[in-house]
């Protein structure tokens, strides 16, 4: 029977004349109301990052669906001496009979106040800051520097009529700027 039909069979039930059936249709959907209500348990906030092994903690959800979820992200930081680079993944929500569905949901974050009441476990994952790994060649990309610095490696191109060009030996840093850029090309052709 679908929930549609047991909500028509329970309005019916309450309208009915007879008190009997009246009064304890009304209890049900009293006990189903109830039911509906967000739960009173805490919100849980797992952490897992590389920096540390995963940590979870239980929070008020009074608390947390005030705040926006920037300054919730915050306040969790602070709490459980979180790194700077963290950022909510996912949540976990409340079935409807009350079970946990396993299922990671991303979040709306401007929907944050009407979800809170629905999540059991809010999901944070520590971001790591872009470095270059001892694995990854360093060519010649200098991580200090504003601008790219090429490596020593010759760059040539080929042109129309066929001849090479070595791009290191038309122009080098050092070398005083050509009073026109076709100055450059033409001394090495």
């Amino acid at each position: 029977m679908s929930r549609g039909a047991q909500q028509r069979i329970l309005s019916q039930l309450s309208s009915s004349p007879n008190e009997l059936s009246s009064g304890i249709a009304q209890c049900i959907e009293a006990l189903c109301l109830i039911s509906a209500l967000p739960r009173a348990y805490p919100l849980m906030v797992e952490y897992t990052g590389a920096s540390r092994p995963p940590v979870t903690k239980a929070f008020g959800r009074t608390l947390l669906s005030r705040l926006p979820l920037r300054a919730v992200v915050s306040m969790i930081k602070t709490s459980m001496n979180l790194p700077d680079h963290v950022r909510v993944a996912s949540a976990t929500f409340y079935r409807e009979d009350g079970s946990v569905d396993t299922t990671r949901v991303l979040l709306d974050e401007d929907s944050w106040k009407e979800l809170v009441p629905y999540i059991h476990t809010l999901h944070v994952e520590g971001e790591q800051p872009f470095a270059v790994s001892p694995a990854m060649p360093n060519k010649g990309l200098s991580t200090s520097a504003k601008t790219f610095v090429p490596s020593a490696t010759p760059i040539s191109i080929k042109t129309e009529d066929g001849t090479s060009l070595n791009l290191r030996t038309v122009y080098s840093p050092n070398s005083p700027p050509p009073s026109s850029p076709f100055a450059m090309l033409d001394k090495n052709l």
